[in-house]
């Protein structure tokens, strides 16, 4: 039995044999030829990218509006950063004053710190002033002004702070002083208890604002 199956396995491959001997012209399909790769071969080319479908109201929101603005602004100055002395004088300087116009919205609308704004102002100086001289001087006088304005902040802050700390303590008293004189037998001065409590609070927020 093993016999006959060793004869049968032979003369199939001798048949494989014979046929590829009798035909050599048959070339594989093109689905099974091996690719060819050249060592300088371009790459292929990147499948483009599908295209999503949005609605357009989304696009028309003013959220929508104000994040495409931001992402323009942002490009355009790093554009601009990248090689300013590439533009001609002119240009450059009217390309300056689109990107300092912008960089005073974003700033009054919070949306660039104090630190981004000054950080970007500096740089139109050096982008757009030849003379060191000046340079220098102008940007002084951008880090000075910021310096005030941040001293200004802070100023407000711990002023605010303080207020509200004299209202938290004034809200403590208060609680005080209204237990005590609910509790009081005798209310003096002849007053009425609303009345007599009406006074003492006066008083307290005229100490407390001292």
């Amino acid at each position: 039995m093993k016999k006959t199956i060793v004869v049968a396995m032979a003369g199939v491959a001798l048949g494989a044999v014979v046929l590829m001997r009798a035909e050599p012209d048959v070339v594989p399909p093109p689905a099974v030829r091996a690719p060819v790769v050249e060592m300088h071969a371009q790459p292929p080319a990147a499948a483009p990218e599908r295209e999503i479908a949005v609605d357009p109201s989304v696009l028309a929101t003013p959220e929508a509006r104000a994040y495409v603005e931001r992402v323009d602004f942002e490009a355009r100055a790093r554009r601009f950063f990248t090689d300013p002395r590439a533009l001609a004088p002119a240009e450059r300087e009217r390309e300056a004053q689109a990107l300092t116009a912008a960089i005073d919205r974003y700033e009054r609308a919070r949306q660039l710190s104090a630190g981004e704004a000054m950080n970007l102002r500096i740089g139109l100086v050096r982008a757009t002033v030849d003379d060191e001289a000046v340079q220098v001087d102008r940007i002084a006088d951008i880090v000075a002004a910021y310096r005030a304005d941040g001293e200004r902040r802070e100023a407000r802050f711990i002023e605010q702070q303080r207020g509200d700390a004299a209202f938290v303590e004034y809200k403590a008293r208060e609680a005080a002083i209204v237990a005590e004189v609910m509790a009081m037998a005798a209310i003096p001065d002849g007053l009425t208890r609303e009345e007599y409590l009406r006074r003492r609070l006066q008083a307290e927020r005229v100490a407390l604002s001292h």
